[in-house]
């Protein structure tokens, strides 16, 4: 089948560019022949063989099973057809990755991954269909979006099936369609299948994301089949030691060779991996297969911790909460809020808050997140019962591509006895740009975890767990830590990969300057931003000449013939020297290595960071207005 190409035009959908390819299809962007939006048009790769009725009608399933869905976790379905002896589906267009393309994932992030997930799949099972492929790949995230957080959307339901037609598959290894690295043990032994096949895919899934590796390792279609029914699964925390060893029991039970061993639904798989992960490991106890979980301590929370009571049993909240789709936010709250404080109680040297009802000195301080393209900016300052404690910045882009600005405020309600938590406030909006991005949150939690991180969870963004500034800045290791220190903002925290998620979404690794660098910026440290993006964002080196540099920006980068000017910026007392090669309105090129480069004023403490930008089919004044006046320089 020959691909389309940009500008072609079928069944009214222009098509814009490809996105990727599979084993059946071709996946394209395109146009949308009446409504303004792309959406996402796949062609199935026909070939003129006596399979291409059976794959359409596996195409026409597709269609049909994901157009009864209407879930904000399912990728919804628009149209389909046949044009030009072409079959083809409209679907729901998804700006952002599929998670096999994404390494090193935050714990935190993997499993609010899974919850949504989690969530699609039980939600489908209600209504009687089984996906059968679950794994990275079927697994889109949608970047967050006007302070809404990343979110992840299950495709691909070209093999999934009613639920009372599973006792009709073949045994025959052809119609074993899963993915083998994620296939059930029931699915690859032909056997009669249920929603706890899909648990199983969708455990496997969380492993990979959890540790990059599977839990089960073969070359072949026998080897898989020995793996899944007759091998245990590896242990996560083995591999990614900073995992609790409890994780491993709660994966292991998903993992079960016999369906009745796992879970009741993949909702309460997903709880129960959350509630190990941010409890305490040596307080927590796995509930064995077949035996329904303990009921939470009997301790009682706050009225604001406490969305509803908690019975002898867990089934009138935690189900609850995962068939309203707020499942892990919620559940960690609680989790924190009841589990943590019972482990705490226990310690040798429990931490109690101050008698006045003051904020503990552990949440004083900056503390810092970023999903996608978002970055939250979270700043806890000194204060008691009815202060305002609590600053949050939200920076990012909206789907348009125009960039957003919020900052609110909140009051300390109460300091709860096990120190712990924070109770705080309704937000106030104290600044927005613009106006409709920014919506203030209700009453939150803030919860101290085990890790030394925070966590909040809002009814606008959903759950953040926020990293303190300093440490953040550990993470890039001692060398290139006070670059990190001074723009921790924008470096993001370095994962064990080496990469980071900066500002805007930007992928920023540690490199220092080389043979192709000029010469006197040789023996500096360096973190390179979006160095080889290509999809249209400003690329910003952040260099550290230990002291301020002795040779002027204009010889140290430009050959000595630069424009110089000066900039005001609110993260900094004084002006920014701005130095570019060739006047404001020049447009950035590829072949330029330095559109502009950014200096502090003599006595800032970050005088000794050199700030270098590009963006390329930009001129210096784009990046200006645009980038760097949005930019936290703090």
């Amino acid at each position: 089948m020959t691909d389309l190409r940009p500008g072609e035009v079928i069944a009214g959908y222009v098509i814009a560019r490809r996105i990727g390819t599979g084993g059946s299809g071709v996946v394209y962007a395109a146009r949308h022949p009446r409504l303004p939006r792309l959406t996402a048009f796949k062609v199935l790769r026909r070939d003129d063989t006596a399979e291409a009725d059976a794959m359409w009608r596996r195409f026409e399933r597709e269609a049909d099973i994901a157009a009864h869905f209407d879930h904000p976790n399912i990728v919804s379905v628009y149209d389909r057809g046949v044009t030009d002896g072409r079959f083809w589906i409209s679907m729901q267009y998804i700006e952002g990755a599929d998670v096999s393309e994404l390494h090193g994932l935050a714990p935190d992030r993997a499993l609010r991954i899974a919850a949504d997930i989690a969530a699609a799949l039980d939600y489908a099972h209600g209504k009687g269909v089984l996906h059968r492929d679950v794994k990275p790949s079927n697994i889109l995230l949608a970047p967050p979006d006007s302070g809404r957080a990343e979110r992840a959307l299950l495709t691909d339901f070209g093999i999934a099936r009613l639920r009372d037609e599973t006792t009709q598959i073949s045994q025959r290894s052809g119609n074993i369609s899963a993915t083998f690295a994620f296939a059930s043990p029931e699915q690859v032994s032909g056997k009669p299948l249920g929603p706890r096949s899909d648990q199983y895919s969708l455990a496997c899934t969380l492993f990979v994301l959890l540790t990059d590796q599977r839990p089960f390792q073969a070359e072949s279609l026998l080897g898989w089949v020995h793996a899944h029914t007759r091998e245990e699964p590896l242990r996560a925390s083995a591999i990614r030691p900073g995992l609790p060893a409890s994780l491993d029991a709660v994966l292991a039970r998903a993992m079960a060779k016999d369906p009745q061993d796992r879970y009741p639904s993949c909702g309460e798989f997903v709880e129960a991996a959350t509630q190990v992960y941010y409890a305490d490991a040596a307080e927590t106890v796995t509930a064995p297969a077949r035996v329904p979980p303990p009921p939470p301590a009997d301790t009682e929370p706050s009225a604001e911790a406490r969305p509803e009571p908690v019975a002898a049993s867990r089934e009138p909240l935690w189900p609850k909460l995962f068939r309203k789709n707020v499942a892990i936010p919620l559940a960690v709250a609680t989790v924190v809020a009841i589990g943590v404080g019972v482990a705490l109680s226990g310690r040798d040297d429990p931490v109690t808050p101050p008698a006045d009802g003051s904020v503990p000195e552990k949440f004083v301080g900056t503390w810092l997140a970023a999903e996608g393209r978002t970055n939250y900016r979270l700043a806890v300052s000194e204060g008691k019962t009815g202060d305002s404690v609590l600053s949050n910045t939200v920076d990012g882009v909206l789907p348009s591509g125009e960039p957003f600005h919020c900052e609110f405020a909140a009051p300390l309600r109460q300091v709860p006895a096990d120190g712990e938590r924070l109770l705080i406030g309704q937000s106030e909006i104290v600044d927005r740009d613009p106006p409709q991005a920014c919506r203030a949150a209700g009453p939150t939690t803030l919860t101290f975890l085990p890790d030394g991180r925070v966590s909040r969870k809002t009814d606008v963004s959903g759950l953040i767990t926020y990293t303190n500034a300093d440490r953040l800045a550990e993470s890039w290791g001692e060398e290139h830590a006070a670059i990190a220190r001074a723009f921790p903002s924008l470096v993001g925290e370095a994962a064990l990969t080496g990469r980071s998620t900066g500002w805007q979404g930007a992928s920023c690794l540690a490199r220092d300057p080389g043979p192709g660098d000029a010469q006197a910026a040789q023996g500096a440290r360096r973190i390179l931003c979006n160095s080889q993006d290509d999809t249209g964002q400003v690329r910003f080196d952040l260099f550290d000449f230990g002291t301020r540099p002795a040779a002027s920006i204009a010889d140290l980068f430009f050959g000595g013939r630069a424009e110089v000017s000066t900039r005001l910026h609110l993260d900094v007392a004084g002006e920014l020297t701005v130095t570019t090669a060739a006047g404001m309105a020049q447009r950035d090129t590829e072949a330029s290595k330095v559109l502009l480069a950014v200096t502090f004023p003599e006595g800032d403490p970050r005088a000794r960071f050199v700030l270098v930008l590009r963006w390329p089919g930009h001129t210096a004044a784009d990046v200006l207005d645009n980038w760097l006046n949005r930019a936290p320089l703090n």
